[in-house]
């Protein structure tokens, strides 16, 4: 058959997807663009926001105009929320949700058309273990690689349908990370990412249970590529014990991405989120204090339902004074089924892009200051992709977009040392050194 998938969504959205690739490519399939016409069209989806679950229908609509006579298959969160809404519209032959979609090919083999789909969806509540997903590749032509180590949510935030898309935490043993580390070495990856749906709260449901540290430390005693770098994490999370060990390890990119959501005390208790602006605040200095040069990113919700403009403003303030360098703003987006979209008083219109809008701007000031703080001085580059002006792109370690000369003798993949020679509207521009011999230290 031809195959086209499409993923929406997360990096373990990616990982996975790159699992599926490996199977179709296993049972000698053809895999082609979403644009072409194709026997089967598989769309992984999204449901964290109303806009993902738009895409994923624009996406299955377009497959079935490519080829109204092919199969059409819906995966993950979208499908398990919605499936219902899915099934009435037409919209695939087959709808298979967050666990069952790890056994793709058996709901597959089952006839089905858009007006008798497959409906494959159990209760989230009742997931259980990990399903096994080495990998040897990621899915199309990336420079880093994204290592799923755990799956679902406890936490049930009050505006967030994954814990009911993806069910309870869940974490793969230390030793299968190690192993997929391994792999994703002998690929020649010289970056990997470790992701999960709540990445902190990894060994927490293992017997014996274990603890994201530990985690680390055992990665410490394994073969891996050159730089680790971790995905998002929870302030609460980033524990005395978790500071001991990213000091011990240079192998941990200086790039921390902390979740705030919020900066007022009681939009956060309405958000159900366990920390005070306090406590973030202390969380984010003690992590600029240990590495100045680390990148320290936050997701804000803007618009959240009561939010008035003091808030907001606690919220603007909040970030202002802290060593942020770089912002996700997400206007509010009622997900249905979530207590936060029952409640009265959504910020909408004009005020909504307002706020975001200040956010965005202040964001975009705190980036360029951090940029500019690294002129002239070294940074080692993970080597991506060549731009539209004929310029390699790449990633420096403490995640600064750094763009180099179409003549560096660098390939995509590689991580080069690289000169900062000054800051331009595409992000910081180099001149290539030496190609990185040796893992890199801390600043």
């Amino acid at each position: 058959m031809k195959i086209a998938l499409e993923t929406l969504g997360c990096k373990v959205n990616q990982y996975e997807s790159s699992a599926f690739l490996q199977g179709f490519l296993d049972r000698a399939h053809q895999v082609v663009s979403f644009q072409e016409e194709a026997d089967l069209y598989v769309v992984h989806s999204c449901a964290v926001t109303s806009k993902a679950a738009y895409q994923t229908r624009q996406l299955l609509r377009r497959a079935r105009r490519l080829n109204p006579r092919a199969l059409i298959a819906v995966l993950g969160c979208d499908a398990q929320v919605d499936w219902e809404r899915l099934a009435r519209d037409q919209l695939a032959t087959h709808i298979i949700g967050s666990q069952e979609k790890f056994r793709l090919w058996n709901w597959l083999e089952k006839p089905a058309d858009v007006q008798n789909p497959v409906i494959a969806v159990s209760d989230s509540r009742s997931y259980g273990c990990l399903e096994p997903m080495p990998i040897s590749r990621m899915l199309g032509e990336r420079s880093r690689a994204f290592l799923k180590v755990q799956d679902g949510c406890n936490a049930f935030c009050t505006y967030c349908v994954v814990p009911y898309s993806r069910g309870r935490s869940r974490s793969y043993p230390a030793t299968f990370v190690a192993e997929q580390m391994e792999r994703f070495q002998r690929a020649g990856y010289r970056e990997v990412v470790l992701t999960g749906i709540h990445l902190g709260q990894w060994g927490r449901d293992l017997e014996p249970p274990s603890d994201f540290h530990e985690l680390l430390r055992a990665l410490d005693r394994s073969q891996r590529p050159q730089r680790v770098r971790l995905s998002s994490l929870e302030s609460r999370e980033v524990t005395p014990e978790l500071f001991q060990v990213l000091e011990t390890l240079p192998w941990i990119c200086p790039h921390f991405h902390i979740p705030l959501q919020s900066g007022d005390q009681e939009i956060l208790a309405a958000m159900g989120r366990p920390y005070t602006p306090q406590q973030y605040a202390e969380t984010i200095q003690g992590l600029h204090q240990r590495f100045p040069s680390a990148a320290l990113g936050a997701d804000v919700i803007v618009g959240f339902p009561g939010e008035t403009p003091r808030q907001f403003q606690n919220t603007y303030e909040l970030i202002q004074n802290l060593p942020l360098t770089y912002l996700h703003v997400f206007p509010f987006s009622p997900r249905p089924g979530t207590p936060a979209a029952e409640l009265p008083g959504r910020v909408v219109g004009p005020e909504l892009k307002e706020r975001a809008k200040a956010l965005r701007d202040l964001a975009r000031k705190k980036k360029r200051a951090f940029e500019q703080r690294f002129v002239g001085r070294r940074l080692e580059v993970l080597v991506e992709t060549r731009t539209q002006e004929g310029l390699w792109s790449g990633t420096s370690e403490n995640y600064l977009h750094v763009v180099l000369p179409a003549d560096s003798p660098v390939a995509a993949g590689q991580i080069v040392a690289v000169q900062v020679e000054k800051q331009t509207p595409q992000g910081l521009l180099g001149s290539c050194l030496t190609m990185a011999a040796r893992p890199f230290g801390p600043f």
